[in-house]
């Protein structure tokens, strides 16, 4: 029973984490279509008929790691000592990894239209047109950066944090 503790940050990061997975993470919007807006599990939008998917491998493979990384987080957020520091680094470290490989995802696939992954663009469509198109990083990438940060923190601070139960 030594082995129990209460760490605030570490759930905290975990809940954030919870959090970010119901914000959109990008957003584009043509002027031809609506917004459709991209979570790390779903694109949400009519731009997914024109992709032809809603879900793709390497979005199964991130919504997996992001739900490892939660687990991790509440977990160690109620051990104490090496174990839950260990945990808390590993969620961390995955948490940024997750958050750069979906931004670069999003930026090989607006790099494909001639576009940035944020801002104001004339997308070219296999050379057929041109068409005007804005995209935007949304509220879930910055809180699963923020999430990451909260759980190395938790990690490095450990011993200080941890409340007896």
């Amino acid at each position: 029973m030594k082995k129990l503790g209460f760490n605030i940050p570490a759930i905290l990061s975990g809940i954030v984490m919870i959090v970010a997975m119901f914000y959109p993470w990008w957003s584009i919007k043509l002027t031809i279509m609506g917004q459709t807006n991209i979570y790390p599990y779903l694109v949400d939008g009519p731009l997914s008929q024109l992709v032809g998917y809603k879900r793709s491998p390497q979005m199964t493979i991130l919504t997996g790691l992001l739900i490892t990384c939660i687990l991790l987080c509440l977990i160690a957020g109620f051990l104490k000592g090496w174990s839950g520091r260990i945990m808390l680094a590993v969620s961390g470290v995955l948490t940024f990894l997750a958050a750069w490989r979906f931004a670069a995802r999003m930026a090989e696939v607006a790099g494909r239209f001639d576009l940035s992954i944020q801002g104001y663009g004339r997308g070219s469509f296999g050379g057929f047109a041109k068409v005007d198109v804005w995209t935007w990083l949304r509220p879930g990438i910055y809180l699963i950066i923020i999430a990451g940060v909260l759980a190395i923190i938790a990690s490095l601070l450990e011993p200080k944090l941890n409340l007896k139960r």
